[in-house]
């Protein structure tokens, strides 16, 4: 069973296996939200954990591999009353022409997309030129200790569960494609903020 199918199967209960960990995370989506502007995608939108953050003045369109996810999220954006539209789509076959967006946003994604340099690529394309793209996502730590007495066991239980690898390095991808202007990390690295922007 593939990451689509188990997230599928979780539908609106995916915020009950993440909910304990929002309070964590909270800061970092306001940080996240804040470099948002003009005409935005999110990759990766699942259940709308992101929505509450955004500012009601940006052109919100949201995409996910799951029906269930986009589902979800689709309510949640009609209850905030944000101005969206939502795709069951592939991260890594974004059907968007080349610089469509002001901002790109994924939170949680590249942990989980099966081809991160793909979905990267994909990100960059569709991106205008010195349009921003805004990651908050879990990464490989600094501490060596901590990946092998944490991070570790912690991915085979989520790889089990959710196909989630908690060992990407996605901060160093995020620099193979774009000029990074913030980056910030917490727990040691295994949460990370960065924002980049496309050159050209």
């Amino acid at each position: 069973m593939g990451f689509r199918e188990k997230y599928a199967r979780l539908g609106e209960r995916y915020e009950r296996i993440d909910g304990p960990l929002e309070r964590f995370f909270d800061p970092l989506r306001r940080k996240a939200a804040a470099f948002v502007s003009g005409k935005v995608l999110e990759v990766g939108v699942g259940t709308g954990l992101m929505l509450p953050y955004y500012p009601k003045t940006i052109e919100l369109h949201a995409v996910d591999a799951v029906p269930e996810m986009v589902e979800a999220a689709k309510k949640k954006a009609k209850e905030l009353g944000l101005n969206a539209h939502f795709y069951v789509m592939d991260a890594e076959n974004l059907e968007f022409p080349n610089g469509s967006f002001d901002t790109v946003v994924s939170t949680f994604v590249f942990c989980t997309v099966p081809n991160p340099e793909k979905a990267m690529k994909e990100i960059h394309r569709v991106l205008r030129p010195g349009g921003r793209a805004v990651f908050l996502e879990h990464t490989k730590s600094d501490c060596r200790l901590i990946n092998w007495l944490f991070l570790k066991p912690l991915d085979l239980l989520l790889g089990w569960l959710i196909e989630d690898n908690t060992l990407r390095e996605t901060h160093r991808l995020v620099g193979k494609y774009f000029k990074v202007e913030h980056e910030e990390s917490r727990y040691h690295g295994i949460v990370r903020l960065i924002v980049g922007r496309k050159e050209g």
